[in-house]
């Protein structure tokens, strides 16, 4: 079962004197699709990477359903459902696609019945990688290697799946089949999900609310209709902090 996610003053520094998130909070009700965007280097991967607690977080706090999570290791929310598709591309090409997706119950491997029916389920989830399941992964387009890896990332009933940039790289053809796919996983409402995405007006189709960040902060946020109608006026804003030097 999903969970509501709220995140409250989130701050990450790598360094010292390197803060990237100043403050950031969010609210993720339960089984919907929070998207965030704003231009490069302001923080939505960082944020990201903060609540799977693979980026050091230095203040606030993140809160899934009723339980404190910043202070949890990678490992402890990975047992407590936290699910993190990165960038990065992550398929093990010499393996096959139900291989792949296997990898995802890793931590459940031997509840070896209910595996087997998730690897199933998560297999068959996403049309364009279905009748792939025997081949090499590596043998995909980039776009079903990303689905290949969100299946994955399904596989443990997660309580809140991340995904961080799934269309970067992509052509335009693999973006529309990766967001096919991820309008059907919104409308399951079976996870709670939050976006990071540069292709804006695509994620904006899928989202139900959108935060924007800029420069570590939060900018603006509403549903994605709100944010649509808005859209011109707030790439405009983005083109003069970045033109203006502000840092990022």
């Amino acid at each position: 079962m999903s969970a509501a996610i709220e995140i409250a003053g989130l701050r990450v520094a790598y360094e010292a004197d390197v803060e990237i998130l100043r403050g950031v909070s969010l609210s993720g009700p339960a089984n919907t699709m929070t998207a965030i965007i704003g231009p490069n280097g302001a923080g939505k991967s960082t944020l990201l990477k903060g609540v799977a607690g693979v980026a050091p977080v230095t203040g606030g706090e993140i809160h899934l359903g009723d339980k404190r999570i910043d202070r949890l290791s990678t490992a402890e929310l990975v047992q407590y459902g936290v699910s993190f598709v990165p960038q990065e591309a992550s398929v093990f090409g010499q393996m096959t696609v139900a291989e792949n997706i296997r990898l995802g119950g890793w931590t459940r491997r031997r509840e070896k019945a209910w595996l087997e029916k998730r690897i199933e389920i998560c297999g068959n989830l996403f049309a364009s990688i279905r009748p792939h399941l025997d081949r090499y992964a590596g043998d995909l387009s980039g776009g079903q290697q990303k689905l290949v890896e969100i299946a994955r990332g399904l596989v443990a009933e997660p309580q809140l799946l991340l995904l961080d940039e799934p269309t970067a790289g992509l052509s335009p053809i693999m973006v529309k089949e990766v967001y096919t796919e991820l309008a059907r996983l919104k409308d399951m409402r079976s996870v709670t999900v939050l976006l990071v995405e540069q292709n804006v007006r695509e994620a904006l189709a899928v989202a139900d609310h959108v935060y924007v960040l800029a420069t570590g902060r939060n900018d603006t946020d509403g549903t994605a209709s709100e944010v649509a109608s808005r859209l011109d006026e707030i790439v405009r804003n983005w083109m003069l902090r970045e033109g203006s030097g502000v840092a990022s």
